[in-house]
């Protein structure tokens, strides 16, 4: 059930509008694994939600940007952090959109079901196997031990460890919209 219906692009006010164009700009001529709108170019996901308050839309598309380019973290292991939270607030549409681009992080299919599912993938990387830790420390318990703490630093840096955190909450803050506003994968959807 959608509860919130896709803002129609022709009845964008101009402050929507021009985040609406902002959104699609930036977005322009990069890999896109999953669409950003549909085929009446109203956006899809947790961006349309972003529409009701334009301010916000803005600082949301600079910290996703910085998410998706910016992290010292690598690619694969984003998407296992994303992955887990995905699994962890059951969000369909963050499912959907990972497992869309997770393959490009070089995570197989297997990995990905597993993760899913919630379940051990058998990651071969420390550095993956520790971020996998870590987040289902941070999913869980909203904290980490010393001792887990301590390894994340040793072994991913600080600043790692604070992108992991990072990509928790936003991923969190996305499913926490994604399911008040009822947005739902684009083969479910309206």
């Amino acid at each position: 059930m959608t509860r919130l219906a896709r803002f129609e692009v022709a009845e964008l006010d101009a402050e929507q509008r021009e985040v609406y164009d902002r959104l699609l700009s930036r977005r322009s001529g990069k890999p896109q694994p999953y669409p950003l709108v549909d085929d009446r170019g109203r956006l899809e996901g947790p961006t349309n939600a972003w529409l009701l308050s334009p301010p916000v839309a803005e600082a949301f598309e600079r910290l996703g940007a910085a998410i998706r380019f910016d992290l010292s973290l690598g690619h694969r292991i984003r998407e296992i952090v994303t992955l887990q939270v995905a699994r962890h607030r059951d969000s369909p549409y963050e499912k959907y959109a990972h497992r869309l681009s997770a393959p490009l992080a070089g995570l197989s299919a297997e990995e990905i079901d597993d993760l899913c599912a919630g379940r051990d993938p058998g990651l071969s990387d420390e550095g993956e196997r520790l971020a996998h830790a870590v987040t289902r420390a941070l999913i869980e318990a909203g904290d980490l031990d010393d001792e887990t703490y301590d390894k994340a630093v040793a072994l991913l840096g600080a600043r790692g460890l604070f992108e992991i955190t990072v990509l928790v909450g936003y991923y969190e803050m996305t499913a926490t919209q994604l399911a008040v506003f009822g947005a739902r994968p684009p083969d479910e959807a309206e």
